[in-house]
């Protein structure tokens, strides 16, 4: 008799166990993860961003990817992993929205190339005018790649021709070069020199040479949503994440994240 109220509790507890009806007990929901492609250039801001965001959306996870904004472009059409891009590149960015693979480009940031030395400055570089020193070892990105383009842009309107150029795949690698003093100047995004910690310095150039650096220099960012990562499950909550992650961007929030890591914010 006095093991009846033992055997009721037990099976109330097993019960208990396997139902979400009982009391003080809640079903966790799965997680729902979206996908950010962005620029390198893009990964000190949208680091920062990411945090925000997810702590404000804890049933939300972003994975990010970066890489050259024009071969992201390339196969971005066939992707269901990616649902925003964050593009370097104006081309490449209208090139998938005339495809249909992003929709509501937006130009939220820019950036612009700068003369960066390795720390210390040891071949005494003062201007664009010093690139054509003979025994200097410049470094330039990739013609393929926004950096390179604006560089060439900056030489050009500039009327530099460098003698001895190597050419680097981009940005982040041209300013780890420069780090490591495989390169004595390079022209890179200013954004590299902030997160460099001090291993590579922006040279001090004249009023001319800055103001061609910010006019001719100048690459803008494009942010967009990527419909084909909304497909399947989840659909709706994919897409309305999406649509808070670029609103956060655009924000102000968004806006302070990209001035902390050296770029220009654009408002609207």
């Amino acid at each position: 008799m006095r093991q009846r109220p033992v055997l009721a509790v037990l099976t109330a507890v097993l019960a208990c166990s396997g139902a979400a009806a009982c009391a003080g007990e809640e079903v966790e929901e799965e997680a729902v993860t979206i996908g950010v492609a962005a620029a390198p250039s893009l990964s000190a801001a949208f680091t920062e961003i990411i945090g925000v965001f997810e702590a404000d959306n804890p049933g939300v996870r972003v994975s990010i990817e970066l890489g050259r904004s024009g071969e992201i472009a390339k196969s971005l059409g066939s992707r269901s992993d990616i649902n925003v891009f964050a593009s370097a590149s104006e081309e490449a960015m209208q090139k998938v929205v005339a495809e249909g693979a992003a929709v509501d480009p937006r130009v939220f940031a820019r950036n612009h190339v700068v003369l960066a030395v390795p720390s210390g400055n040891p071949k005494d570089v003062s201007g664009l005018e010093d690139l054509d020193r003979e025994g200097l070892r410049v470094g330039l990105c990739d013609v393929e790649v926004p950096c390179g383009q604006a560089a060439d842009n900056l030489l050009t309107a500039a009327g530099e021709d460098p003698v001895d150029v190597e050419r680097i795949a981009g940005s982040r690698a041209l300013a780890a070069q420069l780090a490591d003093n495989d390169a004595d100047v390079g022209i890179i995004y200013r954004t590299d020199v902030a997160s460099s910690h001090g291993w590579v310095e922006e040279v001090d150039v004249d009023p001319r040479d800055r103001e061609l650096q910010q006019a001719s220099g100048t690459t803008s960012y494009v942010l967009a949503r990527v419909p084909g990562g909304e497909d399947g499950q989840s659909s709706e909550v994919k897409a309305a994440a999406s649509d808070r992650f670029v609103e956060l961007v655009l924000s102000s929030r968004g806006r302070s994240a990209l001035l902390n890591s050296g770029l220009e914010a654009v408002s609207g």
